[in-house]
């Protein structure tokens, strides 16, 4: 598994400044094996996101938040 790394990228408020950071597409090719989700869930968590790039963590922090948010 190889990501590209771009550490040297803006970092945005409310985002962790540590760790280097992938394009969504990126993670997206790798859900299953960082997070064990499928792609789609992925895309729903990050649903309207504005940011481009995101450290594997903050990903991790968006999808448990995505699966524990109340359905109506």
């Amino acid at each position: 598994m190889t990501l590209e790394n771009h550490e040297k990228a803006p970092v945005h408020s409310g985002q962790e400044a540590s760790g280097p950071r992938y394009t969504l597409e990126e993670l997206k090719e790798h859900a299953e094996q960082l997070f064990s989700v499928k792609e789609e869930v992925l895309a729903g968590a990050f649903f309207g996101t504005q940011d481009k790039l995101f450290t594997v963590a903050e990903a991790q922090t968006k999808i448990e938040q995505f699966m524990k948010a109340k359905v109506d």
